[in-house]
């Protein structure tokens, strides 16, 4: 079979599997919680910078099913596919074909059909990428600065676009110099900052959120652990598979000369400046295996510039079979009954994904006379896009997801009553308090036991001192260093004690 041909069977057979499990699947927690971001359009949003809110609020108006919702991720794998395969052809048609089709049949490719952060993210990286090796090789100012305009909208997707900043930092530095690459670095630059300005006046108007978030609170009680780092190592050797490192290794007595052709040099900044960087960050942090999705592209670019066509094709057989096991694993989950986990302490959680609909219709009765909460920031994202009505989160939650923070406006609730939805036995401590009386009952679905914890008469001023004012003190403390606008927490709930 021809390269080429393989290339499109490839293309659209990975489209076509995609498009099933993003339809079968059912939404996640996060992807409820983002689609919650667009039901609520703003400039920004508590934990991230604000791209894949803004691209769902899109697509919600053309409807609100998984697929449609999952579109950018489903596209994601053949956009990129298409363009490693395109950008590439002029210098080896059959060696290009193999590197896109390696791409596309990765397993973290097949698999990627949930809408994240990463998803805008790993998109426009590549594009941002893509663009400046046009720029180089084909020459074109107007490829500057799109490169520029997609770093910048890669940085409104998640701030790990940062570490490809540095990436052409680096590359510019310690490569050759000319009037036109420096022009053009230049025309990059200012095409990208305006629009990461855009989330600098969010935060700046916003308590600093996202800084805090992910610079302070999700980094407390973080050590040095050499573990972490071999969890990172590992996780590289799966993504990038045995035989692709192999052969790099086999051929690292040519890196030099093939680097003799400038715009190629990029590829290998643009993976291994990330890398090292997380490398590392592990020390300190488990490295998540998303997080360096966004630059795996590149490895994979750097494959067609040092394998050969043959060892391409070898890389490309062992990939068919490993993406194949982990279809046939998927496959053999699916296949088994719900009950099959009954007695994981993840089971509460399964059925609540799987059987929304019905813990939905176990509501209905009470929509008329109480608001509805629930106990954590996953169930109410989850249960909030089941239900099409807002679901805002009774008590202190957890670091992750406040952006009901923003959205909820507990004032406003004293006096009424309040239904709050839990998968764990509510203690009667942990809300007596706030309310004038309160009744807990409960229901039971495939044998996972959910509760209601129905509170009359709520108490907003205890509440305030005994939830949000200790909410305040631990997500809201801004440093001194940082200017800031008023500070929508404090000016909601404590106007006359400032943050």
């Amino acid at each position: 079979m021809k390269t080429r041909t393989l290339f499109w069977l490839a293309l659209a057979a990975t489209l076509l599997l995609k498009l099933y499990l993003a339809q079968w699947l059912p939404m996640s927690g996060d992807e409820a919680y983002f689609v919650m971001w667009a039901q609520h359009p703003a400039l920004g949003f508590y934990d991230h910078p604000p791209m894949v809110g803004w691209i769902l609020q899109l697509l919600l108006h053309a409807g609100h099913s998984p697929l449609v919702l999952r579109l950018p991720a489903v596209l994601l794998s053949t956009l990129i596919g298409l363009g490693i395969y395109l950008a590439l052809r002029r210098d080896d048609q059959d060696r290009a074909a193999l590197a896109a089709v390696l791409y596309l049949i990765s397993p973290v490719n097949l698999l990627n059909v949930l809408i994240t952060t990463d998803t805008p993210l790993i998109l426009f990286a590549f594009l941002s990428g893509l663009s400046l090796f046009l720029a180089l090789s084909r020459h074109g100012w107007w490829r500057y600065a799109l490169a520029g305009a997609f770093l910048g909208m890669a940085f409104l997707s998640k701030y790990f676009a940062v570490l490809l900043g540095l990436a052409y930092l680096a590359y510019f530095l310690f490569s050759p110099k000319s009037g036109r690459k420096t022009g053009g670095f230049a025309l990059l630059l200012a095409t990208a900052l305006p629009l990461a300005a855009i989330n600098l006046y969010w935060n700046y108007t916003h308590c600093w959120d996202n800084v805090l978030f992910n610079l302070y609170t999700r980094n407390e009680g973080e050590t040095l652990s050499l573990g972490n780092v071999l969890i990172f190592l590992g996780s590289q050797v799966y993504l990038m598979t045995p035989p692709v490192i192999y052969y790099l290794f086999r051929r690292r007595s040519e890196w030099l000369g093939k680097w003799r052709r400038d715009e190629f040099k990029l590829f290998a900044y643009a993976f291994l400046v990330p890398m090292a960087a997380f490398a590392a960050l592990s020390l300190k942090k488990v490295i998540g295996l998303h997080w360096v999705l966004a630059f795996y592209p590149f490895l994979y670019l750097l494959a067609y510039v040092f394998l050969t066509q043959r060892e391409l094709l070898k890389s490309v057989k062992f990939m068919a079979y490993f993406s194949l096991a982990h279809l046939l694993i998927v496959a053999a989950v699916a296949a088994l009954p719900m009950e099959t986990w009954r007695h994981s302490r993840l089971y509460g959680g399964i059925v609540f994904m799987f059987d929304t609909d019905r813990v939905v219709q176990r509501l209905r009765p009470y929509e008329k006379d109480y608001l509805f909460a629930t106990d954590g920031y996953t169930p109410s994202a989850i249960i909030s896009y089941h239900y099409g009505k807002y679901f805002f989160v009774f008590g202190k939650g957890s670091y992750h997801a406040r952006q009901d923070d923003l959205i909820t406006d507990f004032s406003r609730f004293d006096g009424r009553d309040i239904l709050v939805l839990g998968k764990s036995p509510p203690s009667p401590v942990q809300y007596a308090p706030y309310f004038r009386t309160m009744e807990i009952k409960s229901f039971t679905l495939r044998g996972a036991t959910f509760y209601l914890v129905l509170g009359r008469d709520f108490n907003y001023p205890v509440y305030r001192e005994r939830v949000l004012r200790p909410i305040r003190d631990k997500y809201y403390r801004i440093p001194s260093y940082l200017p800031h606008g008023p500070c929508y927490f404090c000016t909601k709930y404590f106007p006359h004690d400032p943050c």
